[in-house]
């Protein structure tokens, strides 16, 4: 008798939950495909931030992260790109009239994202988009459970600081793999230095990216001290490390002599270098020796002892993610249709220049006025149709196939600022505040000849300050007209049009 009751409940329990489950499945294929989308990526999204908040060590599991994540950006890119359109689709239809493709709908927000006959291709899109999501958090399992194991870190993620710029975006499974490496072997003594290449072109970040690394707690305690060596350190005298570079960092805490040493050029390096180089370093530690070589060319690799890093510029994807949440800050983007599709429209213009996203995404977040934003687009997307090379390809220096640019200025008047040269320096935080472009191509400041100001200044280590060599021309005649008509569109807290590089 107890028996069969047992066998009662079990039954009872099964189809219980075969009830729910069907219900879940009947209810999830009845939302709308964008909603079904959306609590998908949430779900994404927890896996991603937990993931981060942990010291992976498992090679694998950073490599599958790092797939987990690129599928949560092209998944919310997807999503946000056919809520834009179903905007522009929605609008037309409710006012012919309207001269601007991305003004909001008359109808109510259920109807807003409903799609529109001519969306066939973008629902298509989104049902694979949808269907590659189902069949990852699946395949996630595994990869969940082995995150229990994994130690938190015990410091606020970089991540939280996104919105006020103090994140060094996308990078958490290349910061994790080169911090891997750089812990002790588990063998003292080894013959050979372990060596790491970072490879990638200009501007994608590769000194960013091992300052960050060198500020980590796990790395400093390791290391007793941290050297930094470029091209111009790198001479034929050098028979120690500890007789150039430059020091970054000091500890005597460790009980063992454990040298890190950076090195960082642009191109390829001669094997008589590195043979001096390597061994220089291997005679100020006996063991526990790490070397970090940093180049935009790919030859370096030969040089490792291991899997070279390779950074590269962020896919479309990644940057809209990136631009979005520097954009709108602690503002969610649901509750600003029109300014969302806006947004989206000025990354695909700036293609992937983390310098124009800042600067533009900070003037933005500052006044979240339709009319602002609709004359930022307007000046980002000229600038950008006019000197292409400018954001796109993603150029050593943008100026390298011209002399100067012209960029209208924005302030009523006919005049127009030419840049003719680019570079960056490091600069401490506290320095003397520089004239900004912002405030050259709004009429804030009118200075006479030649002169520098400030671009951009990157709030994360190495604290890099991008700075323009700039000069005031009167508009050629083809533009003055342009400028008239602009005049009137403009109120007094006009914005101002940014040129930037990766």
């Amino acid at each position: 008798m107890e028996i069969a009751f047992s066998a009662f409940l079990g039954e009872i329990a099964h189809r219980s939950v075969s009830f729910f489950l069907e219900k879940l499945f009947k209810e999830a294929a009845a939302l709308p495909i964008h909603e079904n989308l959306r609590r998908k990526l949430l779900r994404i999204h927890v896996i991603v931030e937990e993931a981060e908040g942990r010291q992976i060590r498992n090679q694998a599991m950073l490599e599958q992260l790092k797939v987990i994540r690129e599928s949560m950006y092209r998944g919310y890119y997807m999503l946000d790109t056919f809520k834009c359109q179903a905007y522009k689709e929605n609008s037309s239809k409710a006012d012919h009239r309207a001269s601007y493709s991305f003004a909001l709908s008359k109808f109510n927000p259920a109807k807003r994202l409903q799609l529109c006959k001519g969306s066939i291709q973008g629902e298509k899109e989104l049902h694979q988009v949808l269907g590659s999501l189902e069949v990852l958090i699946t395949d996630v399992s595994e990869f969940v459970l082995f995150l229990t194991s994994c130690p938190p870190l015990y410091r606020q993620l970089y991540s939280t600081y996104l919105v006020s710029q103090k994140c060094m975006f996308g990078r958490h499974a290349e910061v994790e793999y080169i911090i891997s490496f750089l812990m002790p072997n588990e063998t003292p003594g080894a013959a050979n230095l372990d060596v790491l290449p970072i490879v990638g072109p200009a501007k994608a970040g590769k000194s960013t990216l091992i300052e960050h690394v060198c500020n980590d707690e796990r790395v400093r305690n390791t290391f007793s001290q941290i050297l930094l060596f470029r091209e111009d350190s790198l001479d034929g005298r050098l028979t120690s490390v500890r007789d150039g570079g430059t020091v970054k960092h000091k500890n005597h805490a460790p009980n063992t002599e454990r040298f890190l040493v950076i090195v960082e050029i642009d191109g390829d390096m001669e094997e008589g270098t590195w043979s001096r180089l390597y061994s220089a370093s291997k005679r100020c530690s006996e063991n526990c020796t790490k070397i970090i070589i940093s180049s935009r060319s790919d030859r370096i690799a030969r040089f490792g002892t291991t899997r070279a890093v390779k950074v590269e510029y962020l896919r479309q994807e990644e940057y809209w993610y990136f631009f979005k949440s520097l954009a709108f800050g602690s503002t969610d983007p649901e509750e600003e249709p029109k300014l969302a599709a806006m947004a989206l429209q000025m990354a695909l213009y700036l293609n992937g220049s983390f310098i124009a996203g800042n600067i533009v995404a900070s003037m933005l977040r500052a006044n979240f006025s339709v009319k602002f934003w609709r004359i930022v687009l307007s000046c980002v997307k000229e600038v950008s149709q006019r000197y292409s090379f400018i954001f796109g390809a993603h150029p050593v220096s943008p100026w390298q196939n011209t002399k100067q640019a012209y960029v209208p200025r924005i302030n009523g008047s006919n005049g127009y600022c030419s840049v003719y040269n680019d570079y960056q320096i490091v600069s401490a935080q506290d320095e003397t505040q520089m004239i900004t472009f912002q405030e050259i191509l709004s009429g804030g400041v009118l200075p006479y000849g030649k002169f520098e100001v400030l671009a951009w200044r990157s709030c994360i280590p190495p604290y890099y300050s991008y700075i323009f060599s700039c000069e005031i021309h009167k508009a050629p005649e083809q533009d003055v007209q342009k400028k008239r008509t602009r005049k009137a569109a403009i109120d007094d807290s006009f914005p101002f049009c940014v040129l930037g590089r990766q």
